[in-house]
């Protein structure tokens, strides 16, 4: 179904998108792709974060890995292309977004059609289920990948067949590679290794800020197999006992399952056109390849050498799988987890430290709709739409000490808020239950919240205006059916 983004959600966006950002350090990209695969964040935040990536990885590749003097120049030779075509990109999507932001703000854009316009021709493509983005263009430029990896030719070519059956496309008869996960970036040059073409292709537009595309065509290698054909072959290599292609199928196309695994309940899944090709059909496009610990070991014992590059790239599906296998790796990582985030950070810089006692704002930000003040803090309310849906207010902040602070503002006041990393931000927030706790007694919380779900049940997304419409429905004393129509009426004039 096409989902059309409203112009306060894109709005709503760029402005997190816009944000100043300070420089990423290596910790907290790092924690970010072991986590989610990709980077997201202000534009001034993702693309610095990128390069930090690239620069780690590729020096970590020329410690793991025996390279020649060549090979070596070739490596850091792509890092340093890769760098520089990022730097390029990260100019061109600033000035394009704030483009689009001037001209939304102004109301001097334009629709035609899946673009919307700002006066001097920058667009962004808006209309599909995938999130807005806006297009770069010009960012390309040749390279040269080594063979890090040294694998026999079978080998090699188990690890490309399941490449092939995922994500891996074709382009002029060339291997080619579309990711936003800059993990993946190097697990596939290092299997289609040799003359590259590399282009950052776009910038999506999340809630978090920005995600980067990256678009690679290996021009050493010819494209050998279709999408279906690769597929049979990887069936009928793991039919045979041979799990390497369901590998690099599943790091391509796999089902990202953390919580399951970590409570031992361990399915391979595999999204595919045609699931009956791979497995059992769990869903239109779903395969249940195998079940149990076991299957995890399999593909765990298939990489070889391969698991050695996953291994310090932080790779997050990588990580799943030692998580399924690994029983001290697991514990480890549970007893890190399993803390509501608000208890990790005070066991980590203490319970109050240095924490300001000035006004919590986003006055730096510019206002913003949806605003509610709690305990002193001004939050900004957020439709989840996940199953079921929910309401969210939320405060953005770099500090760790105002993240703390803001927390315990929203404690004394008896509410239970949690803290958790948003890219470089942290993010403090209160859950559906506490805002109506809240509402009971304070007619500005009240009416904040009736006009934001009104205004979202009238102007939002179809997902948006459903959960909208379920939270005013549900809660009658707070927001009575005679008062919603006024809320619509109060919108409209606004």
């Amino acid at each position: 179904m096409e989902r059309k983004f409203s112009v306060d959600e894109l709005r709503r966006r760029l402005e997190p998108a816009l944000r100043p950002a300070e420089p990423p350090t290596v910790e907290e990209v790092l924690e970010q792709v072991s986590r989610h695969g990709v980077l997201r964040g202000p534009v001034d935040w993702v693309f610095p974060a990128w390069i930090t990536y690239i620069e780690y990885a590729t020096r970590r590749i020329a410690e793991a890995f025996q390279l020649t003097e060549e090979e070596r120049r070739q490596l850091f030779h792509f890092r340093d292309t890769l760098k520089r075509l990022l730097l390029e990109a990260q100019r061109q999507v600033k000035e394009k977004l704030a483009s689009i932001y001037n001209a939304i703000a102004d109301g001097t854009y334009r629709m035609e059609g899946n673009r919307l316009y700002a006066p001097d021709g920058t667009w962004m493509h808006i209309a599909k289920v995938a999130a807005p983005r806006i297009a770069i263009h010009g960012v390309t430029a040749k390279a040269h990948f080594p063979d890090i990896l040294k694998l026999p030719r079978e080998k090699l070519e188990l690890l490309q067949l399941g490449w092939r059956a995922s994500d891996e496309g074709e382009m002029r008869g060339r291997p080619f590679m579309g990711t936003t996960q800059p993990w993946q970036v190097l697990a596939w040059v290092a299997t289609r290794y040799g003359a590259l073409r590399v282009r950052i292709a776009s910038a999506n537009l999340t809630r978090e800020g920005v995600s980067v595309a990256v678009h690679l065509r290996a021009n050493s290698w010819r494209q050998r197999w279709s999408k279906a054909e690769a597929t049979d072959l990887v069936a009928n290599y793991f039919k045979r006992g041979e799990w390497t292609p369901l590998l690099t199928m599943w790091l391509g196309d796999g089902k990202a399952e953390r919580k399951k695994a970590l409570h031992g309940k361990y399915k391979l899944v595999v999204a595919a056109k045609e699931p009956w090709r791979l497995g059992s059909s769990i869903g239109t496009y779903e395969a249940l390849v195998a079940t149990g610990k076991e299957a995890f070991e399999r593909l765990g014992e298939s990489a070889g050498a391969y698991g050695v590059l996953l291994d310090l790239l932080k790779a997050h599906k990588w990580i799943d799988v030692k998580l399924a296998t690994d029983d001290g790796f697991r514990a480890a990582f549970k007893l890190n987890t399993e803390k509501r985030g608000i208890d990790v950070l005070r066991e980590a810089f203490g319970q109050n430290g240095e924490i300001p006692t000035e006004q919590f704002s986003h006055a730096e930000d510019g206002p913003r709709r949806g605003a509610v003040v709690v305990a002193g803090v001004v939050m900004y309310l957020y439709l989840v739409s996940g199953r079921g849906g929910s309401l969210l207010a939320e405060y953005f902040t770099r500090d760790v000490g105002k993240a703390l602070a803001a927390a315990g503002r929203l404690e004394s006041a008896g509410l239970r808020p949690n803290v958790v990393r948003s890219g470089p931000n942290y993010v403090v927030y209160i859950a559906t239950a506490d805002l109506l706790k809240l509402a009971e007694g304070d007619e500005a919380v009240r009416r904040a919240i009736a006009l934001y779900l009104a205004e979202k049940a009238k102007n939002g997304t179809p997902r948006q205006r459903e959960i909208a419409e379920k939270i005013l429905k549900r809660h009658p004393p707070f927001f009575p059916s005679n008062s919603y129509r006024f809320l619509e009426i109060d919108i409209s004039a606004r």
